[in-house]
């Protein structure tokens, strides 16, 4: 018994590594890492859409996109391909916000749709991660009807950059404790989520902050200075008033800089 006990821990020990390993291999980018990357070129991988309650997915599809960065600014193409063939290709547009990557499909090019369906527009966050030698994009992704930004189900993105041969992963991930540091989390929350006319934004500070909260739409242009000064640990809620400014996309992106560390959050506007 002792023997098998002995030989069930070395087993476990050994799965252990192995984990830790795979997960060592696994990293999202912090936004220095991300200011050296450039997007450009071809992605593939999958995008899983969710059932309508979000605790299933109920279709898996091929998923494309072909990005051109200049700046922080990245303009493209997507194409989503059914298991049975129907199709679409999109045009996209977005901004590099700190760590992640924000984009909207708007214009259907080409395509074969479903017999009785419509091809969402997709969009959202993505965090930029790096997979062992590959640089992902990836996350949970929102999805929108043709016209009218009304939400579809949504779903997961996860494609991989298929030529990194413009990315020198090695100058990516070395350099000064700045640029390894791991990006700190803070939770932004807004309600209602697509909105009609307000968004309340709320987020917590733990500890006294210098705090600058601003709004852009996706095309990266500043819509809105909401807050600039310090703040003491706590709560805090805005009011965004779609209202009084335009967009015609309908998506807009908060960031936040809090003690020098950006964060960021979409919203979407019903239109």
């Amino acid at each position: 018994m002792k023997s098998l006990s002995l030989t069930l821990l070395a087993l476990f020990m050994i799965a252990a590594n192995v984990v830790s390993a795979q997960d060592s291999r696994t990293q999202v980018l912090n936004a220095t890492q991300v200011a050296k990357l450039d997007l450009t070129g071809k992605w593939s991988g999958k995008r899983n859409q969710y059932s309508w309650d979000k605790k299933s997915f109920i279709e898996s599809f091929q998923y494309e996109f072909d990005l051109k960065q200049e700046g922080d600014i990245v303009t493209g193409t997507s194409t989503i391909i059914s298991s049975n063939g129907d199709y679409a290709d999109m045009k996209l547009e977005g901004v590099i916000v700190g760590n992640k990557f924000h984009f909207r499909e708007y214009e259907v090019v080409n395509a074969i749709r479903p017999t009785g369906k419509l091809w969402c527009f997709k969009s959202g966050e993505l965090n930029i991660v790096k997979d062992g030698d590959n640089i992902k994009l990836s996350g949970s992704t929102s999805s929108f009807m043709e016209g009218y930004n009304y939400p579809c189900s949504g779903g997961e993105t996860d494609i991989t950059k298929v030529d990194n041969s413009n990315n020198n992963l090695a100058v990516v991930m070395a350099g000064t404790a700045a640029d390894t540091k791991v990006e700190a989390s803070m939770n932004i929350t807004t309600y209602p989520n697509p909105f009609i006319e307000n968004a309340n934004i709320n987020y917590n500070l733990t500890g006294d902050s210098k705090v600058k909260m601003e709004v852009f739409d996706i095309s990266g242009k500043l819509v809105a200075n909401l807050f600039e000064g310090n703040q003491k640990a706590g709560v805090y809620n805005y009011t965004f008033s779609g209202k009084n400014y335009s967009s015609q996309s309908g998506m807009y992106i908060i960031k936040m800089t809090v003690n020098g560390d950006v964060y960021s959050h979409q919203i979407v506007q019903m239109r």
